[in-house]
């Protein structure tokens, strides 16, 4: 006889039952699958439109700081993440260079975490490899998931773990920092335009 079946029939019983049943979903929501077989589910596109929301979680503040704005991801040209609210800002990797409002290089460490965000927008996986140990599994609603710690040093010094969750394309990630701040990240209204804009092309200049 179990341990729940040796219970009086209480509402005590009732919780414990539950929570019996709670725990077994839980360990169910996230089954193995193969990094081959993300990628056989990733688009390949050479450009990715969306608009994002952000929260920031910082433990000197009582409450997550939200942003929202537009990424453009250009394969082998770059990435333009822009900020609209609230402040407007622009931080942007084109043709190997990082730019932060205009100005080159002043992110320690920036360059680095921005191509590697590059990659995990364009669902790189042969290219975040060399770079992260990688757990994939797959998750009850069929979305995939890829749970990513740093195998650089350099990198390890300003991103501690990277979660990725999406379909046909990434579309959820956090990233969590070293001094246990960390960050989550939704795309929505994801497009995968044929070409760029005349804006757009203004944006991804040096």
């Amino acid at each position: 006889m179990n341990a729940i079946a040796r219970l009086p029939r209480s509402p005590l019983r009732a919780l414990c039952y539950g929570l019996a049943l709670w725990l077994l979903a839980a360990t169910a929501q996230a089954a193995d699958v193969s990094l081959d077989q993300i990628r056989e589910r990733l688009v390949e596109v050479p450009i990715v439109r969306a608009d994002f929301q952000q929260q920031q979680h910082l433990s000197l503040l009582p409450a997550p700081l939200t942003a929202t704005g537009h990424i453009l991801l250009v394969r082998d040209r770059g990435l333009v993440w822009t900020v609209a609210t609230p402040f407007q800002s622009r931080i942007k990797l084109v043709n190997g260079r990082l730019y932060s409002n205009g100005q080159v290089g002043l992110l320690p460490g920036g360059e680095q975490f921005a191509r590697r965000l590059m990659e995990v927008l364009a669902g790189d996986i042969a290219a975040l490899e060399p770079h992260f140990d990688i757990q994939a599994s797959e998750l009850k609603n069929g979305n995939w998931r890829l749970a990513m710690t740093p195998r650089n040093a350099n990198l390890a010094q300003v991103l501690s773990r990277l979660l990725v969750t999406g379909d046909s394309s990434p579309s959820f990630f956090r990233l969590d920092y070293p001094n246990g701040d960390y960050s989550i990240t939704t795309l929505t209204h994801i497009e995968y335009p044929e070409a760029l804009s005349a804006e757009e092309e203004r944006q991804l200049a040096p």
